[in-house]
């Protein structure tokens, strides 16, 4: 984006309007009057020639489509300047400022919560904060900037997502613990023909799943959906059906402490690897890269 006559500050009040919803809080935010923001806004808007900015006394501001697309380069422009800004300290050597994270919800609590406290320990300077959602969510919060970087599954991912692949692994059906399968090694698909099938049903895991059932020439026949990982594995504990997983948690028990058994497959299906990625055709702040670099290291073992 060229930016000739655009200042810092009108950038910053943008995105403080985009996060706040209203120009009151943003001027709170900003420690600035209503009027600095209403101003800064009016010229920003003239120098690029842009509605930015709808601005309404019931529903407070919201960007326009074209606001949105200027929102994602403010965001990086601001962070590439608090970057340069501690080179100019004397900190090269280190990163600081905020990072936002943005994750796929089914696999959050997998990633978000070892990546956050082990990063903080290691970078005291940065302060982590994250966003869930499915994946399209989580990609258009990467292109308009929202978040800096994701924990992502690769697959169905919006055009313009950069990634790098953290590990894959292959997914595994679930069976209560009075099944009949749950002593094999291995299951096929096909054994399982005539049991309910319960479906983690955040997007785009159907498309998924159902790649896996027709690599194991098997038809998927879906009793019950689930939206959230935790609910399907309280269903198969409860022998209501089985499940497919890719992740797997270390507790081999539903909330209600009924045994959930994973089993591997027998059949050759696709995968879905992890991978983080990010918003492409600019470079990462210094802090979203020692974050991928340590991830990378902290997710290696389970490579």
């Amino acid at each position: 984006m060229n930016l000739p006559n655009v200042t810092l500050r009108q950038l910053e009040y943008l995105i403080a309007v985009a996060e706040t919803g209203s120009l009151t809080a943003a001027a709170a935010r900003c420690h600035v009057s209503q009027g600095a923001i209403s101003l800064a806004l009016s010229e920003l808007e003239r120098v690029l020639d842009l509605r930015l900015v709808v601005r309404s006394p019931r529903r407070g501001a919201a960007l326009t489509a074209a606001g949105v697309r200027v929102l994602a380069d403010a965001r990086r422009v601001v962070g590439a300047m608090g970057d340069l800004g501690a080179e100019a300290r004397g900190l090269s050597r280190q990163v600081s400022g905020v990072l936002t994270v943005g994750c796929y919800a089914p696999i959050a609590p997998f990633h978000l919560p070892a990546a956050i406290a082990t990063f903080e320990r290691a970078h005291p300077e940065v302060s982590v904060r994250f966003v869930e959602g499915s994946l399209p969510e989580i990609g258009e919060d990467l292109i308009t900037g929202r978040c800096e970087i994701a924990f992502l599954y690769d697959q169905d991912l919006v055009p313009g997502i950069a990634t790098r692949t953290l590990y894959d692994q292959a997914p595994k059906v679930l069976l209560p613990a009075g099944h009949r399968l749950r002593r094999r090694r291995a299951v096929a698909l096909r054994e399982l023909a005539d049991d309910p099938f319960v479906l983690l049903d955040v997007p785009p895991s159907e498309r998924y799943f159902r790649s896996v059932f027709t690599a194991a020439g098997a038809e998927m026949v879906v009793t019950h959906r689930a939206r959230s990982f935790e609910l399907a594995r309280s269903l198969v504990a409860r022998g209501i059906g089985y499940s497919i997983a890719v992740q797997q948690p270390a507790l081999t028990t539903s909330y209600e402490g009924l045994e959930v058994v994973a089993v591997a497959l027998r059949d050759d299906v696709p995968t879905t690897p992890v991978v983080l990625g990010w918003a492409a055709g600019g470079p990462l702040t210094r802090r979203a890269q020692a974050f991928a670099g340590h991830c990378a290291a902290l997710f290696a073992q389970n490579r």
